[in-house]
């Protein structure tokens, strides 16, 4: 028998209490019934906004082409096009390679100043930005292989000066190891290696790579949903850049192929630390920026950071004192005066 149905014959003679007086029994069955309500009506609330925000990406994310044209040209690199974004006159040539998921978008506060006096060309990684999926591992070697190929589809032959951001620093020395003679200049903006990647304790490897795949879940159901989209430019959190660039940043990020892309390179971070650390940049041009915060933050940083420095007899080390690891980002400045430094020593050699 129910209990509240037990009671109510006692109700007509017992005058009204308060719920704080009323045994347990009678309030319990009430609570419950609240808080099924109450979840119910949540779990309905959150339906039709996920419902509501998955329309709103759909409908929004098909005119994309026409809201975000491409600002460069697809190159076919073998079965699959990788998009190359070249702009200015001059030689050598500029090439700048963005750090783990980013696009060519990452050096949009950088590209424009240099070319003034230079050519300088972007790309988007095979996956990432607006590039197709590589059907190769994405180890350092092997996206190193793929620029030296696109370049040579598009036309632009050496010598480059090669800059990169994060861990695209591993790329462009390879690039250089292997092209040796068409590698005319350096710049790497806080730049990861394999010396860091030595130190790191093998729990806290594991941990990184079990972040990349939770940072994967949570991108994917942010683009799903509309979350990317609709709050896109303060998710990027880059305050130099337009609502509408900061947004464009943060739907390539997101989408399908770049987190895969990304997942797998992060991944592979490590698989041509050893072909590093034997590698050397003779007397190249070099310039090595490093952020004050991956200074003062990251174990073993400084350490690395001088050391990439003293690759080649002509490196130099200097210190982005406002900005973190990003640099390209929160102090294009430093990055275009450091790009024209070592264009200036490449032509007096030249």
């Amino acid at each position: 028998m129910n209990v509240t149905t037990a009671e109510r014959p006692f109700r007509v003679a017992v005058p009204p209490t308060s719920d704080a007086a009323k045994p347990a029994s009678a309030k319990g069955p009430r609570f419950l019934r609240t808080l099924i309500r109450a979840t119910v009506s949540t779990v309905a609330l959150i339906t039709l906004v996920a419902a509501v925000g998955a329309t709103y990406e759909t409908i929004a994310g098909a005119s994309d082409p026409a809201t975000y044209p491409a600002a460069g040209r697809l190159v076919d690199v073998g079965g699959y096009r990788m998009h190359l974004d070249c702009r200015g006159m001059g030689s050598p040539t500029v090439v700048m390679d963005a750090g783990l998921g980013g696009s060519s978008l990452d050096w949009i506060l950088v590209q424009e100043d240099l070319t003034r006096t230079a050519r300088v060309c972007t790309y988007d990684r095979a996956g990432m930005g607006r590039s197709e999926v590589s059907p190769r591992p994405r180890t350092p070697e092997h996206i190193a292989d793929e620029l030296h190929l696109l370049l040579t589809n598009a036309g632009l032959s050496g010598p480059y000066v090669l800059v990169a951001h994060s861990l695209a620093g591993k790329t462009v020395r390879m690039f250089a190891s292997a092209h040796p003679d068409e590698v005319a200049g350096m710049v790497l903006v806080d730049t990861r290696s394999e010396l860091v990647d030595a130190q790191i304790p093998k729990a806290e490897a594991e941990a990184f790579d079990v972040a990349l795949r939770l940072q994967g879940v949570l991108y994917s159901v942010a683009r799903r949903f509309g979350v990317a989209r609709a709050f896109g430019s303060d998710l990027a959190g880059v305050p130099r850049l337009s609502p509408a660039t900061a947004t464009e940043m943060v739907l390539l990020m997101t989408q399908a192929d770049a987190i895969d892309e990304t997942t797998r390179e992060g991944q592979a971070r490590a698989a041509d630390d050893a072909t590093l650390a034997k590698a050397t940049l003779g007397a190249m041009p070099l310039l090595v920026i490093a952020s004050a915060v991956s200074m003062a933050e990251i174990p073993n940083w400084p350490m690395a950071q001088r050391r990439l420095a003293a690759l080649s007899t002509q490196g130099t080390l200097v210190i982005a004192e406002h900005a973190g690891h990003a640099v390209q980002l929160e102090d294009p400045g430093i990055v275009i005066d450091g790009v024209e430094q070592v264009l200036a020593r490449v032509r007096s050699e030249l």
